[in-house]
């Protein structure tokens, strides 16, 4: 898409624009809610890895993951409806194979995984040997060796949650059922209040959800912006 975008308005249109309105324009096909992008936003000159520290980590606890959202200003229920956003797309089996063989060095499994979830140890096995294929800078910023993860390792794992692949309340009944795939996202469960949000974003249609999320999100892609002379205009997204 930046490609072709370079091709018409060179120089013009930002990534961090394009991101926004590619990931809006992907969930609204998939069933989730419409809602208005702020453009006309520049990128950043800081460096990647340094943005990618101030990112909620796959396997960090309740409370890093509040108190990172926190920092820019994300209420506990703001948090709770954006991470929704993990009801569709891929995950790389790295970012969980720690719960299902090493949790926390013990050489166990989480043990807040439902015991009838742990099939999903058949899609995730201890030693996958792959060719990389994974992001340098964000394997290293999660403490992960770039020699093992690679394109065989990144799997779309949401078929054993949920036979949809639609944007509806399966995130939050799954974490209901404690199969969350990712640490951080179980973690909602631990915590009364976050908890109870994720029960009122399960049940029914899944209105209340959207409708939170859509609000969040136009937030989040107005986070920061900068605009006139501030920061630059990448050329490549990647």
């Amino acid at each position: 898409m930046k490609d072709e975008l370079e091709k018409v308005y060179p120089g013009v249109v930002s990534c961090a624009d394009t991101i926004a309105l590619a990931t809006r324009d992907g969930i609204v096909p998939a069933g989730g809610p419409f809602y208005p992008v702020f453009t006309g936003s520049r990128d950043s000159r800081s460096y990647f890895e340094v943005d990618l520290a101030e990112i909620p980590r796959p396997d960090g606890n309740l409370t890093q993951t509040l108190n990172l959202f926190a920092l820019r200003e994300f209420s506990k229920r703001e948090t709770v409806s954006l991470l929704g956003g993990h009801n569709i797309g891929n995950i790389g089996c790295e970012f969980i194979r720690a719960c299902l063989y090493n949790f926390s060095g013990t050489g166990q499994i989480d043990p807040s995984i439902a015991s009838d979830f742990l099939h999903i140890r058949r899609s995730c096995p201890l030693n996958k040997s792959s060719n990389n294929d994974g992001s340098p800078a964000l394997m290293r910023s999660r403490g992960m060796s770039e020699s093992t993860l690679g394109l065989g390792d990144y799997q779309e794992l949401s078929f054993l949650i949920s036979s949809r692949a639609c944007f509806d309340t399966h995130y939050y009944q799954s974490l209901l059922r404690g199969r969350g795939l990712l640490f951080s996202d179980q973690q909602l469960m631990v915590d009364d209040q976050t908890a109870m949000l994720v029960r009122i974003y399960s049940i029914g249609n899944g209105s209340t959800f959207q409708m939170d999320f859509a609000r969040v999100m136009v937030k989040l892609s107005n986070l920061g912006a900068l605009t006139g002379s501030e920061g630059q205009v990448q050329i490549n997204c990647s």
